[in-house]
């Protein structure tokens, strides 16, 4: 398998190189990168609908009651097509949906660190951590623009640090291939 990998050096150089270039492109113009994952939701729902439509008929021809996969299948269609349509309003439909995500996550971070205090010790970080999260979460909501810049730059820098490792594992595999062909030639 080490071998096969190897001799595919260049996928993961490719797959790094194209990482590094979107997550720069996506500091230097977040409205595309923005843009572009709302289309990604919206690929990604009319696919989970279609799916779900689908699945919708296979169970109707064993079991019946189909109809809960036909709902879902119907809303998912609907979802990604408004979506592709209308970006600016998916773009902020995840927003508002990470800011609340953040807060939950937040709450329940006190929670449990208020929870666990007499069996652990620094549980007082976990509820600091819960707090800056609920924080976070209240200023993306109160100002969706700053989630959007966070939701970027989370992404930019997820793109760059992947793709510097995708390189850096591309040239490893490289040096594995060259050293099997000399090993190869030498034998």
């Amino acid at each position: 398998m080490r071998a096969a990998a190897a001799r595919q050096w260049w996928v993961f150089v490719l797959q790094g190189v194209l990482g590094i270039l979107f997550g720069v492109l996506a500091v230097l113009n977040p409205g595309i990168a923005l843009t572009t994952l709302a289309y990604v939701f919206a690929a990604w729902a009319i696919i989970t609908g279609v799916s779900l439509i689908s699945q919708g008929w296979r169970v109707a021809e064993f079991r019946g009651r189909s109809w809960p996969f036909a709902v879902m299948g119907v809303l998912g269609v609907a979802a990604g097509i408004l979506a592709a349509l209308i970006p600016g309003i998916t773009i902020l439909g995840l927003i508002l949906l990470l800011g609340w995500w953040f807060v939950l996550q937040g709450i329940t971070e006190i929670w449990t660190a208020w929870m666990i205090r007499r069996e652990v010790t620094g549980e007082w970080v976990m509820a600091l951590i819960g707090v800056l999260t609920t924080a976070a979460g209240l200023i993306i909501l109160a100002q969706p623009v700053i989630g959007a810049v966070l939701t970027v730059a989370l992404l930019a820098t997820w793109a760059i640090v992947g793709g510097v490792v995708a390189v850096a594992l591309g040239l490893r595999l490289r040096g594995l291939a060259s050293g099997d062909a000399r090993g190869m030639a030498g034998a």
